[in-house]
């Protein structure tokens, strides 16, 4: 009943994910897929990954809630950019394109991408924790990054001349943001109950397969997406930039500041091997993303970065 249970919602976010890459392509064409991709989808689809750290916090498991929050932007960085470049390059997408080209507004938003990763790493690094002036700089950070993208969006984008409904558009994106909302929880909730099932340790769910269930929503958005049309790669793209930007600051300053209104501040235990070669990777991805050209080639040297990143994480463990 169990794996039923998961199955079926699996297919109700599936569902969702598809409603969303529907209702982002007619704001794309209206507002761009920096400002889409970047800030709408990536607030939509961390929905899951914030309830999964915010639950864990709650309950005084800091150390789910870490390894959730470094699993998560490690899948996002080589797994989940890599499988995106891999479905739109490949025959996997119903319109295949054989290079993906970045606009000038994306690259700007890979350089924001490796200052967050920078500055986060430099405060996890100043005191080996995280404390209520830590969650406030992280925090102001993506209010920043949110205004800056907003508005060059609106300044810079030309839209085209289209028929597609913004009012058709809207309500798929709150149709399918609300089913993410309301069916990621008991979704990631059966995922570790079935992981208890096949007989998992606590340490991997953190930082293994807990982020793999609290990502999904999003991960199935991007790739329904590029499944469409390869050509929509850029708003993937976008939207996996803008969620890592999102887990770099907003959702590590929202664990700090969490910890802090319960009484356990600092929070210690961010720093550690996995969390500098997530930074790592992150800075290697911006220098990806600044040559402006994606090819198959390097959809595959990221996703195997993912299965190198969790044998390391194993190794040490």
């Amino acid at each position: 009943m169990l794996f039923i249970k998961f199955l079926g919602l699996l297919l109700v976010v599936t569902f969702a994910s598809y409603i969303l890459s529907l209702g982002a392509e007619g704001y794309t064409k209206k507002y761009g897929a920096n400002l889409v991709g970047s800030i709408f989808l990536a607030l939509i689809g961390t929905l899951p990954e914030y309830m999964f750290v915010i639950w864990a916090s709650l309950k005084g498991n800091y150390g789910v809630a870490i390894g959730s929050t470094i699993g998560a932007c490690t899948l996002l960085i080589t797994l989940g950019y890599g499988s995106v470049i891999l479905f739109a390059t490949t025959r996997v997408s119903k319109k295949p394109v054989h290079v993906i080209s970045l606009s000038h507004q994306t690259r700007i938003d890979a350089i924001y991408l490796s200052i967050t990763a920078i500055i986060a790493l430099f405060l996890v690094w100043e005191g080996g924790s995280l404390d209520l002036k830590d969650g406030i700089i992280l925090v102001a950070i993506f209010v920043a990054y949110v205004i800056q993208t907003t508005l060059h969006s609106f300044a810079s984008f030309k839209p085209e001349k289209e028929n597609i409904s913004l009012k058709k558009g809207s309500l798929l994106l709150i149709t399918g943001g609300a089913i993410v909302f309301f069916a990621s929880h008991p979704f990631v909730d059966t995922m570790i109950e079935v992981s208890h099932k096949l007989g998992i340790n606590p340490v991997t769910i953190a930082i293994l397969i807990g982020p793999i269930a609290s990502e999904i929503p999003e991960k199935l958005t991007a790739y329904i997406t590029v499944i469409r049309n390869g050509a929509l790669a850029e708003i993937s793209v976008c939207n996996f930039i803008g969620t890592k930007v999102n887990h770099n600051s907003l959702l590590i300053g929202t664990l700090a500041i969490i910890g802090f209104l319960k009484g356990d501040s600092p929070v210690t235990g961010m720093l550690s091997i996995p969390f500098l070669m997530m930074t790592i990777l992150t800075l290697f991805a911006t220098l990806n993303i600044l040559t402006g050209r994606l090819t198959k080639l390097q959809g595959i040297i990221f996703t195997l970065f993912y299965f190198l990143v969790i044998f390391i994480a194993f190794k040490g463990l």
